[in-house]
């Protein structure tokens, strides 16, 4: 082997081992919004808002279960035959669905959704056009005047996006808490307190629910 064939194998093990494996450098792309595995040989990317497959693979089913095992069990989650689907998260904030055997046919599973590093203020969508000048300020007043404001929308359709938006008028002073399934709101404010419910354990007890929390 050559000097890059031979770094290249060396990444892939190290990824394999340590990391997550072939979708290891896809996490780190910026311009890759969505990560979608149809099990062990089958992955798509979602980039600039176009679905596109990746010739990446994982070396058996074996080798995704791994994986989707390290991501899960650091936020304390399970994935097994009596829990066999999962919500999840990545130190990022990149947020994790997992769904295995035998609720899914054709293996594991796993879809990845990226968050920008840096959110989007109101002003940003207005410009790319995902809200109008008028949308933007009426619920800037909303926000200020402390209204209550539902965001409700299917998946990937910018919830949490709008939600990191329009924090960004909650006054500095104020004390504010967030309450998830698994936590993806990023408020860049100075006093926030995340709490995040959790699923019960094996035994079946330990459970913390969004109620609990509220």
């Amino acid at each position: 082997l050559g000097p890059a064939e031979k770094d290249s194998l060396r990444r892939e093990i190290l990824d394999e081992i340590f990391s997550y494996g072939p979708i290891t450098p896809l996490l780190e792309e910026s311009s890759i919004s969505e990560i979608m595995v149809n099990g062990s040989d089958s992955i798509y990317v979602e980039k600039e808002g176009k679905l596109v497959p990746h010739a990446g693979r994982f070396l058996s089913e074996d080798s995704l279960r791994a994986t989707i095992d390290r991501m899960v069990s650091r936020v304390n989650r399970r994935l097994d035959e009596s829990s066999p689907y999962v919500d999840a998260r990545l130190p990022d904030g990149s947020r994790i669905n997992a769904i295995i055997p035998p609720v899914s046919l054709i293996g594991a599973c796993l879809t990845i959704r990226k968050f920008r590093r840096d959110a989007y203020s109101l002003e940003e969508l207005v410009r790319i056009g995902s809200l109008t000048q008028g949308s933007s300020d009426y619920l800037r007043e909303a926000v200020l005047k402390r209204k209550n404001i539902i965001v409700s929308g299917g998946t990937g359709s910018g919830k949490t996006t709008l939600l990191n938006a329009l924090s960004g008028f909650i006054p500095e002073e104020e004390r504010i808490v967030t309450i998830e399934d698994a936590a993806e709101i990023r408020l860049q404010k100075p006093h926030v307190i995340r709490l995040e419910s959790r699923p019960p354990n094996i035994e079946g007890g330990g459970a913390v629910t969004i109620r609990d929390l509220v």
